[in-house]
């Protein structure tokens, strides 16, 4: 991620609360916020360049897997036999340059009631973290940082929904932040 970027106001932002939501299990069709959905609707022309995604345990019970990041093509509308049938969309992304720059172009959401069609393997696009057993104790433990940085590999086109995602069914909680650039494609 660069400075001019962030200076020009194409670099957003999005977050769970700190106090963390769940990641659903890939197959899911009830995401919630937890999946940090992002859509790039077919008329928004900007392409969308994943920067990074973070994802820190906040509590719950935690099971082995991995957290991943689903994409799903050919979303041409939110409606009744789409891919995607609902989106809530409470809370704007921050653009990086903190309260001015552009408006957002994509729909995405982290919060509230967010619906697709089960995802299969085939959805799985890149696998971010692995999800370890977490051992709430009173001794102290070392802060990790998990961050997953994109370097330029995924370009989420116009028509294309990704989310995370969880290979087994967890019931931990995760603060996570979701980054991207928007690009005018004109």
């Amino acid at each position: 991620m660069s400075y001019q970027d962030t200076k020009d106001g194409i670099t957003f932002s999005l977050s769970t609360t700190p106090l963390g939501l769940a990641i659903p299990i890939y197959t899911a069709t009830a995401l919630g916020g937890g999946a940090l959905p992002l859509w790039n609707p077919p008329q928004s022309k900007v392409e969308v360049e994943l920067v990074s995604v973070s994802c820190a345990r906040t509590s719950g019970t935690a099971d082995f897997g991995a957290i991943v990041l689903m994409a799903r093509n050919n979303l041409n509308a939110i409606a009744t036999g789409s891919i995607m049938t609902a989106i809530d969309e409470t809370n704007k992304p921050f653009n990086g340059k903190l309260f001015s720059g552009k408006t957002s172009a994509v729909r995405c959401s982290n919060t509230g009631t967010n619906t697709v069609t089960a995802g299969v393997a085939t959805d799985v696009l890149q696998t971010l973290f692995t999800i370890n057993l977490e051992a709430d104790t009173g001794t102290a433990h070392a802060t990790t940082a998990a961050v997953f940085e994109f370097n330029g590999r995924v370009i989420v086109p116009p028509g294309v929904l990704v989310y995370l995602a969880c290979t087994k069914a967890s019931v931990a909680l995760y603060a996570s932040t979701l980054v991207w650039k928007e690009r005018f494609t004109g």
